[in-house]
């Protein structure tokens, strides 16, 4: 029994006769009663009497055709899902992001995504960057967001921002009068900053020890959340990335802490990191473009922060 089989004898059911379910499968009516002579001789019982020109199905055909009809019922939530592939509406997203912007500014960007596509599925993940790599790379999530450090792995597929740091002040900071924070202003500050491990703690250190200036170091956490707790509190300053000033205005009061530009240049390397051959779904595709214009938008946008503590 085919499809072809199944489709005729189904419109014969539906229409009650010969000459309708022909009409209705722009065929000629010999065929579609040769159509049903194959399909009783193929399964062996009979499916339709006829009495005074009138088609009388079988109790067989009744069993029948409530089993066709169910295949036909899932044929057509096959088609209704390739319509949802079609509009990016269907499918299932594993997400793996640093610990920094998976408080608020994924979450921000992810439920707008969804709220387009109420369909999609996706599991959210806070891993470290470094786990991010390794669990992109054996498939187990289909986008990362993650810092990139210099000795990874090159993958054509990534997409990589290089994000100049910012300074963060208490508002009635003196400094804070600046509209860019130097190295020489900071001489003997007080700073919170990330471990030495960190890529903008090395490179600061670096620039500090060069240019001949102290680096006082008074307080030193792992993210840059409680780092600008601590700024808010006064005790001190801090060189921090512009996703965690945008994160920061997303749920902060203004007038506790101000962002100021930064020299010399440091940066927060981060990317969007892809399988390296696994091919991306459409729904990962739509995502991390959403995505990316956010990035962009920071580094295109810098007065949505910069502003932030001038209008409180």
């Amino acid at each position: 029994m085919n499809l072809k089989q199944m489709e005729v004898f189904r419109a014969v059911m539906l229409s009650g006769s010969i000459s309708q379910a022909a009409k209705q499968l722009y065929r000629t009516q010999p065929a579609v009663s040769m159509m049903i002579s194959s399909l009783e001789d193929d399964i062996g019982f009979q499916l339709f009497e006829r009495h005074k020109k009138r088609l009388y199905p079988t109790p067989e055909a009744h069993y029948l055709y409530k089993e066709i009809e169910s295949i036909f019922s899932r044929i057509q939530d096959v088609n209704l899902t390739v319509k949802d592939i079609q509009n990016k509406q269907y499918g299932f997203l594993r997400i793996g992001c640093m610990p920094g912007p998976s408080s608020f500014f994924l979450p921000d960007i992810l439920a707008d995504f969804l709220e387009e596509h109420p369909k999609v599925q996706v599991s959210l993940q806070t891993r470290t960057s470094d786990a991010i790599a390794t669990w992109v790379a054996s498939n187990q999530y289909d986008l990362g967001f993650a810092e990139i450090p210099t000795h990874q792995a090159k993958n054509e597929r990534n997409k990589v921002f290089d994000l100049p740091c910012i300074c963060a002040l208490p508002a009635n900071h003196p400094l804070a009068k600046n509209d860019v924070i130097t190295l020489k202003m900071l001489h003997a500050e007080p700073m919170i900053t990330l471990y030495p491990d960190h890529m903008i703690s090395r490179d600061l250190i670096q620039h500090f020890d060069q240019e001949g200036y102290q680096m006082n170091v008074r307080l030193q956490t792992r993210f840059f959340t409680p780092a600008l707790k601590f700024v808010e509190r006064g005790l001190g300053v801090s060189i921090i990335d512009p996703i965690s000033a945008v994160s920061y205005t997303s749920y902060a009061e203004p007038g506790k802490v101000v962002f100021r530009r930064f020299e010399p240049n440091v940066v927060l390397r981060i990317g969007l990191l892809f399988p390296s051959e696994n091919p991306s779904s459409m729904i990962t595709m739509e995502f991390s473009k959403l995505l990316y214009n956010r990035v962009e938008s920071i580094l295109d946008k810098p007065e949505q922060f910069l502003n932030w503590g001038k209008e409180a």
